[in-house]
């Protein structure tokens, strides 16, 4: 007899009281600049995971300031109940000045920091913030809900490379390159809090593709397939 396949939170959720749960999840599909937040593919791909997360009780949504996680946060939201709290430090890692140069070369610095092997703790990305200054910007609102108890499940919407300093963080790696650490477009990680010792549950999830059937690529090649076909042509410059 074949077996019926669960179907998660067919039911309210009832949380753990020993357990508290963050879902750090980085934003849909984008272009970066483009005339909409997100792609439609993009949205699609909260869309999935919005479902998915109907009937957690989700008690507040921490999103980054920048309008991609803003706009992943306001569609997650249509599906669960909470409010959305802006926090200035999920923001994505930031370049120096990149204006103006050619977008080519941009993408091809960008390949380069986050998959060579000369890339530290210390190096500039594209001649601004270190992933050091990442990390120590980021992991105080990780370690304040590691000490507080006065939450159950929570959501924090952010970016690749600032996913990347937290669960890097909790997998204690200790450089001096970053961490093997994937995140697709609409990726879901989940992290448990045991008093103050976090533990991540699952990795990189997508709802939309959960066997990543279409995600064999780095994510910063799919980023660079997007961008190179949908946004900027050959000799393009960066805008504003």
């Amino acid at each position: 007899m074949a077996l019926k396949p669960s179907i998660p939170y067919e039911r309210a959720v009832t949380p753990t009281p020993t357990c508290r749960r963050l879902y750090l999840v980085r934003h849909g599909e984008t272009l970066y600049g483009g005339e909409h937040h997100l792609t439609e593919q993009g949205y699609r791909q909260i869309e999935a995971l919005g479902a998915l997360l109907a009937g957690v009780p989700l008690e507040a949504i921490y999103a980054s300031p920048l309008d991609r996680a803003q706009a992943t946060a306001e569609t997650i939201a249509r599906y669960v109940t909470a409010p959305i709290v802006t926090v200035e430090a999920l923001r994505e890692i930031e370049p120096g000045a990149i204006e103006g140069n050619d977008f080519a070369e941009v993408l091809a610095s960008i390949r380069r920091y986050f998959a060579g092997a000369e890339t530290t703790w210390d190096t500039p990305f594209l001649g601004g913030e270190t992933y050091r200054q990442l990390r120590e910007r980021v992991w105080p609102l990780i370690e304040d809900h590691a000490r507080r108890s006065d939450w159950s499940r929570v959501m924090m919407v952010a970016h690749g490379g600032v996913n990347n300093a937290v669960i890097g963080r909790i997998l204690g790696t200790q450089g001096p390159g970053l961490a093997n650490v994937d995140q697709d477009f609409g990726c879901l990680n989940i992290i448990d809090f045991f008093a103050d010792r976090p533990v991540i549950r699952l990795l990189n999830f997508t709802a939309y593709d959960a066997m990543k059937m279409a995600l064999e690529a780095p994510s910063i090649d799919a980023v660079a397939d997007l961008l190179g076909t949908s946004l900027y042509p050959v000799g393009a410059r960066l805008r504003s």
